[in-house]
């Protein structure tokens, strides 16, 4: 979108000339011809800095952290590669990152190949008659959702919906089974998009696309792809940024310890981050694209890995998932849970929190988190079951470089959002990122595709 605004010189602004004499910072300058900025050292920013440095441009990359990855983030402290951040390929069929994983040498694993355990609020396992019976009605559920959604005027959350449906499920089908689709709706849905079903839309929820096949996980940690495409690319690390101007002379970046101008920049800052207001735009930001990234939400989807001496779980089980108090706001029972010691070779576990729960997680200390976790196991599979050797939590939500994990659409919002968040103004400022892509937004391949996207849309600008 045009704004309309024009500007020679870029310290006309009043508020830019404040900033700058606030930092007594200098003006860090690159050669002239084909310069572009990226703000944003995430797969967003990396792949549409490798696409524009492979086209010849001039390219530096401007990131907050000390490390590239942004909400890509790998540990090894439990002795394998873990992922705080994103954590599997979403669908193999026709999903760039599949081949990209294959041209950088990152073996992946088939996390669907195992089975998954279920298991109700007294610790005993949901029987596979339970479970059938609930999936038949989950996706009946699923049904009548898209049927509401078709004939909706107002919009509505999807929360709103599913727990009557839920209540008709359970009086219809008996506690266990009206449990079991509780469960189901908030890990496929409300887990899913990191979000609390009274909050996400129920008219647009289901608009994005997904590639179909397994779901992988990149073994030697998804930053093996960041480093592969970061290879030569010119990373400024510790760079926060606090002001983006722009005129028909070029752009200019303000961070805490320099000033950095060239003719293009690409913003691919988390939304998280847009929404807190900390940046200042001159000139202003258009009013759609400012009011899309107040619209839009920020969902949390938390993490949380413990380690453990042997594997006390049986080899095939996957996933373990807690029934009877998934819901449940005060609970400190973490709900949903991925076993690791197959695809790492390293007893390690990891539970998902997500939405409100996940905010609240992020206040608790880990022995707490811990202490809840480790009753739950042991009511399962006995009291030999060891305390863990290491436990490791994320905390997304309080993050001062992401606030959060990814978008979603809340009531009120709409899809074509992300449309206007990816609208470059003036072709001097460019956005990427994950809430910039309408067909795959909250996900690492969507992210991954706006950056080509947008350095696409960069280099025509040039011509």
């Amino acid at each position: 979108m045009n704004s309309g605004f024009s500007r020679r010189h870029f310290l006309r602004s009043a508020g830019s000339l404040l900033l700058l004499a606030r930092l007594g910072s200098t003006v860090k300058t690159f050669a002239q011809g084909e310069r572009v900025l990226i703000l944003g050292a995430g797969i967003a920013g990396i792949s549409a800095a490798r696409t524009l440095a492979d086209k010849g441009y001039s390219v530096t990359v401007l990131e907050a952290r000390g490390v590239a990855g942004g909400r890509i983030r790998t540990d090894t402290s439990l002795g394998a590669p873990v992922d705080l951040g994103a954590s599997f390929i979403h669908g193999t069929k026709g999903n760039p990152l599949v081949a990209l994983a294959s041209r950088f040498g990152a073996a992946t694993y088939d996390i669907e190949q195992e089975e998954d355990l279920y298991v109700n609020a007294a610790g005993g396992a949901v029987s596979t008659a339970v479970i059938n019976q609930a999936q038949r009605e989950y996706n009946a559920a699923l049904k009548r959702l898209v049927a509401i959604q078709d004939g909706l005027g107002q919009d509505r959350s999807i929360g709103s919906v599913s727990s009557a449906l839920i209540k008709g499920i359970r009086q219809r089908r008996g506690a266990a089974i009206g449990d079991m689709v509780n469960f189901l709706v908030r890990s496929e849905i409300g887990i899913e998009f990191g979000a609390d079903l009274n909050q996400m839309s129920l008219k647009y929820f289901d608009e994005d696309e997904a590639f179909s096949g397994s779901d992988l996980l990149v073994k030697p940690g998804y930053i093996s792809l960041i480093d592969g495409l970061a290879q030569g690319i010119d990373i400024r690390f510790n760079q926060l940024v606090r002001g983006i101007s722009w005129s028909s002379s070029g752009v200019r970046v303000t961070t805490d310890s320099g000033v950095f101008d060239a003719d293009r920049v690409v913003i691919t800052l988390p939304l998280g981050v847009l929404k807190r207001g900390d940046i200042e735009f001159s000139p202003g930001l258009p009013t759609a694209k400012a009011n899309a990234i107040a619209k839009l939400r920020m969902g949390v989807l938390d993490k949380t890995y413990f380690k453990f001496p042997t594997a006390f779980w049986q080899t095939r089980e996957d996933s373990i998932g807690f029934i009877g108090n998934v819901g449940a706001r005060s609970s400190t029972q973490i709900p949903e849970y991925y076993t690791l010691d197959q695809a790492v070779g390293v007893p390690i576990l990891f539970g998902f929190t997500a939405g409100a729960q996940a905010r609240r997680f992020e206040q608790l200390d880990l022995s707490t988190i811990s202490a809840t976790s480790m009753a739950s196991f042991r009511k399962i599979f006995g009291s030999s079951v060891p305390e863990p050797e290491a436990v490791v939590q994320t905390r997304w939500g309080s993050d001062p470089y992401s606030y959060g994990s990814y978008s979603y659409i809340s009531v009120g919002a709409k899809t074509e959002y992300y449309d206007t968040l990816a609208r470059p103004i003036d072709n001097r400022v460019f956005f990427a990122g994950e809430a910039t892509h309408r067909s795959y937004p909250g996900t690492v391949h969507g992210a991954y595709l706006s950056g080509i996207r947008e350095a696409n849309r960069v280099v025509k600008s040039f011509s």
